[in-house]
């Protein structure tokens, strides 16, 4: 872990990879919130997000041990600021002639993942909304796309399903008040 950059230890971390394989394997390992920026060719509203994502809680970069992961890397830190990075040796990362996380023995990704990890079962946050506030704000069901449109916008979510729009509900820490002044 590099020293100097964590600025929320109150807070679970942001981990950032590159493809949705390799969200499903963090979140399997205990990591909470994940954001795939679907590769080195990472769209403007996400990056977005990152940068409004940093201001409550630091971000983990879970990324392949390559050029595009290298690029990935530089770009994110261009745009929000020091991240903590999860540094993976090439040579676990390679199996069948591709690198990356996706590619590594799950026991190798869960030990380097650990001490971050471990912080985030440590860690007593409150999450600011529950599943029960997203029903009665009419963010789910009949008509909810155009009300998850005023948030998408206001907080720059880069996707619109109801499940990543509370994801990254969750991850800003908005709270319901928040929430119900966009709306309104």
């Amino acid at each position: 872990m590099e020293e100097n950059v964590e600025r929320h230890p109150e807070r679970r971390y942001l981990y950032v990879c590159e493809g949705v394989t390799d969200e499903d394997r963090l979140k399997k390992l205990g990591c909470l919130f994940v954001l795939p920026t679907g590769g080195k060719y990472i769209r403007g509203e996400i990056l977005e997000f990152l940068k409004l994502a940093h201001e409550v809680r630091d971000i983990v970069l879970v990324l392949d041990p390559d050029g595009p992961g290298r690029q990935i890397q530089a770009l994110v830190e261009k745009r929000v600021g020091k991240c903590l990075v999860v540094s993976v040796e090439k040579k676990k990362a390679i199996r069948k002639e591709k690198v990356g996380i996706a590619q590594m023995a799950m026991e190798d990704l869960k030990e380097k993942l650990r001490p971050f990890v471990l912080h985030d079962i440590m860690v007593d946050e409150n999450l600011s909304l529950d599943d029960e506030d997203f029903y009665r704000l009419g963010l789910v069901g009949d008509g909810s796309a155009a009300r998850r449109k005023k948030l998408i916008e206001r907080y720059h979510i880069p996707y619109s399903s109801a499940k990543k729009v509370e994801d990254g509900l969750l991850i800003l820490s908005v709270r319901r008040p928040d929430i119900e002044e966009v709306l309104s």
